[in-house]
């Protein structure tokens, strides 16, 4: 058996294929689940949810993305710690919004009784 060498072009290319499936998987997970959700009587607050869950699942993909065209371990620790800042600021505003909805959903169903 001989070793083969095997270049960061090529192991590139094949993680980029393999991530772009992972990709096309979730995107049709995010689908069905959203079909699935849409006759519910949360359907409102499902779709919000998984529209969150969606930008955080797009922004892991970007991060893989980036970290697939790292030229060294450098530039790999700094894609991930303005991932991190960035995914922070992401869940504090989403933690927000959430909320405001809960806050929302709790008065108007307060509100509409007496």
């Amino acid at each position: 058996m001989s070793d083969q060498i095997v270049s960061p072009e090529k192991v590139r290319a094949m993680l980029s294929e393999n991530l772009e499936r992972v990709r096309k998987a979730t995107d049709d997970y995010f689908q069905q689940m959203e079909k699935g959700l849409a006759s519910t009587p949360i359907a409102g607050q499902a779709k919000q949810f998984t529209d969150l869950m969606q930008r955080n699942v797009a922004a892991t993909f970007e991060l893989c993305d980036k970290l697939i065209q790292a030229k060294d371990p450098q530039d790999a620790m700094r894609i991930q710690a303005e991932f991190f800042q960035a995914q922070m600021r992401a869940i504090t505003d989403q933690a927000k919004t959430i909320g405001e909805s809960a806050m929302k959903a709790m008065t108007g169903g307060f509100g509409s009784k007496g």
